[in-house]
């Protein structure tokens, strides 16, 4: 299994030693759970889901529909 060496100052290491008995784990499964859970809900931009339906301009609109005979495979002379 890969490891990971952080150099820490000494209270960002005490809080996550107390989150880590807090939650009665080992240092290394705190931290492991806490990396994967950022890397796992930081896919995106902080507010990038707050922009659906943002835009405000009546040009902008959904284009028709694509008839599927255009995704048929087509013969290359």
């Amino acid at each position: 299994m890969p490891q990971l060496s952080l150099y820490l100052d000494d209270p960002t290491m005490e809080s996550l030693r107390a989150n880590a008995a807090r939650e009665d784990k080992t240092l290394s499964k705190f931290v492991a759970g806490v990396l994967r859970d950022h890397a796992e809900n930081n896919l995106w931009p902080q507010g990038f889901f707050d922009l659906y339906g943002a835009c405000d301009d009546d040009t902008f609109v959904e284009p028709p529909e694509i008839p599927w005979e255009f995704d048929a495979p087509r013969k290359w002379l």
